[in-house]
C-alpha cells in the first residue's frame, strides 16, 4: 500500500490516542470523517494497522514480576516451543533475536512461584537467562512517521 502524508498524519494521531474519533482526526489533519474512516479501513486491510490496543499498568493489576527471559534453543526447536507456550498466561511478547539468545520472552507473573514454574518449563528446551525489569526510565509507544 502506498501511503501519503495524510495516511502518516492519521497514523501519528492514532499513536497519540487511538480512541480519537474520525471526526476529531479529520479536524486535526484537514479531512472529513468519512475520508479518515476509509483511509483507516484500507490501512487495516493492508495490515499497516494491525490492531488497536490498551497500554496496561500490570503492577497495579497484581503482576509484580516483570521479566525478560532469554532462551538459547536450537533454531529448529522454535516452532514446537512456541506451540507449547502459547497458552501460558502472562507472556506479553516473544521475539526472535540475534546474539546469545535466539528467543527473548517478555512476561509478567503475579508471584515468584509462577515465574519459577515458567522458567522451569523454558529450561526444558534450552539454556535461559532471566532479567527482572526494575523500571522503564524511557518508554515510548509511538514513532513519528512524518517526512524526515
Amino acid at each position: 500500500m502506498l501511503l501519503d502524508s495524510l495516511h502518516y498524519a492519521i497514523l501519528n494521531e492514532l499513536q497519540k490516542n487511538s480512541r480519537l474519533s474520525n471526526t476529531d482526526i479529520g479536524r486535526i489533519i484537514g479531512l472529513t470523517a468519512p475520508a479518515v474512516a476509509e483511509r483507516i479501513r484500507k490501512m487495516e486491510e493492508a495490515q499497516v494497522i494491525k490492531s488497536f490496543t490498551v497500554n496496561l499498568d500490570y503492577e497495579q493489576l497484581g503482576f509484580n514480576e516483570n521479566v525478560i527471559i532469554g532462551i538459547d534453543i536450537p533454531y529448529c526447536d522454535i516452532p514446537p516451543f512456541l506451540k507449547e507456550i502459547e497458552n501460558i498466561n502472562g507472556i506479553l511478547k516473544v521475539m526472535k533475536s540475534t546474539g546469545d539468545f535466539c528467543l527473548i520472552v517478555h512476561l509478567v507473573a503475579k508471584k515468584v512461584s509462577e515465574l519459577e514454574n515458567i522458567i522451569t518449563r523454558f529450561s526444558n528446551h534450552g539454556n535461559t537467562s532471566t532479567f527482572r525489569i526494575l523500571a522503564f526510565p524511557l518508554e515510548r509507544d509511538s514513532v513519528w512517521l512524518g517526512k524526515s
